[in-house]
């Protein structure tokens, strides 16, 4: 018969976890620590608010007077009550001109745009002044008067047949402004500047007209009363 063989356990040692023992000192350097850092954040908080206040001033402010502000929103209320129905009155006809002419298929090439500025140019020369000088009194820019003329150019196209220009009426416009254009001065010389003036005139009284259809045609809500 064969003899079991005895095992031997072995008993393991406890592990022996390492305790912190509470300090006074340390709480108190921790609790410093933790409000060091809490200043720190509210004080990079408080500068960013300073930054993005001061950086967006003209946001919010329009002017400061004697350290009172007149804000942005009082000079837009202000503005509109001069001339805001004119302004979105001009938007709105900006927009009708812009969903007809892309009804129509009427595009504007920026050429043609570039070609009329070199007119217009030449004529602000001739009378002594720059193109640039002529816009400051109005108020405008190059971009402005670019988009105006791109606008018109368009215009022209879907009211071409209105805008037709004949020899008779060029004669005609000749004889009327004789005094005008001085002694000496040739319908040859002047007919294409004639033809231009004449143009300019009917499209004036064509667009007129045109617009008030467009308006009636439409359906423009108010959101605002002035």
């Amino acid at each position: 018969m064969v003899a079991k063989k005895k095992t031997k356990v072995v008993a393991k040692a406890p592990i022996k976890t390492k305790t912190k023992k509470f300090s006074l000192k340390s709480l108190v350097s921790d609790i410093r620590k933790n409000k060091r850092s809490r200043y720190i954040y509210i004080g990079l908080a408080l500068l960013l608010t300073a930054s993005l206040l001061y950086l967006g001033r003209s946001l919010f402010v329009a002017a400061l007077v004697s350290g009172r502000p007149i804000t942005r929103l009082s000079l837009v209320k202000s503005l509109e009550k001069q001339g805001g129905k004119q302004a979105l009155d001009n938007l709105i006809t900006k927009e009708l001109i812009s969903q007809e002419t892309k009804k129509e298929g009427v595009s504007v090439t920026n050429d043609q745009v570039q070609e009329e500025i070199k007119r217009i140019e030449g004529l602000v020369t001739e009378q002594g002044s720059t193109l640039d000088a002529a816009l400051a009194l109005q108020g405008q820019t190059r971009k402005d008067l670019e988009e105006n003329i791109k606008i018109q150019k368009s215009v022209e196209k879907l009211l071409e047949e209105e805008l037709q220009v004949t020899e008779d009426e060029i004669k005609a416009y000749f004889e009327q402004n004789k005094t005008f254009y001085g002694e000496g001065a040739k319908i040859e010389n002047l007919q294409e500047d004639i033809r231009e003036q004449i143009k300019s005139e009917k499209f004036n009284q064509a667009f007129e007209s045109w617009v008030e259809k467009l308006r009636s045609e439409s359906k423009i809500i108010y959101f605002v009363d002035f």
